[in-house]
């Protein structure tokens, strides 16, 4: 009698082992998952639009053009917030020399992601005050190009 109490407490604490380690081995071997990113595409709204993949995203205002050159990565709240560049647009035609500064100058693109809206602040250097965008995906954007 004693036997088979051995053999069954031996066998119980056995597979209690076994599927805590089922349990648990999953997890720890599975890869991480990618980070979330603004999902790629047209998103638009008063004022801009932007074309995002995965390399970055291409930004149209009115009178002015940005480009980031990284991948819009989320936090785990949803933001972002990357450099890239503003280059403002005239009507005018563009230097000839190469001189002029289609380069652009610095610019902080700071984002919230909200399901499809995102909520996009503009810090240009040189400027005091972000300008701020509620852009939605699919939507094309609203221009009003320079004349």
């Amino acid at each position: 009698m004693r036997f088979v109490a051995v053999v069954l407490i031996i066998a119980s604490v056995g597979l209690a082992g076994v599927g805590q380690m089922q349990n648990s081995g999953p997890a720890q071997s599975s890869p991480a998952s990618p980070a979330k990113a603004v999902p790629n595409g047209v998103w638009g709204g008063e004022h801009i639009r932007i074309e995002v993949t995965d390399t970055g995203a291409d930004i149209e205002f009115d009178c002015a053009r940005g480009i980031i050159s990284q991948r819009l990565e989320l936090d785990a709240h949803g933001r972002f917030k990357i450099q890239g560049t503003y280059r403002a647009e005239t009507p005018a035609p563009a230097a000839v020399d190469g001189n002029s500064t289609s380069s652009g100058v610095t610019a902080t693109y700071s984002g919230l992601l909200n399901g499809s809206n995102l909520r996009l602040a503009v810090s240009i250097e040189g400027q005091d005050t972000p300008r701020t965008f509620d852009l939605v995906q699919g939507d094309q954007g609203h221009l009003a190009k320079c004349a």
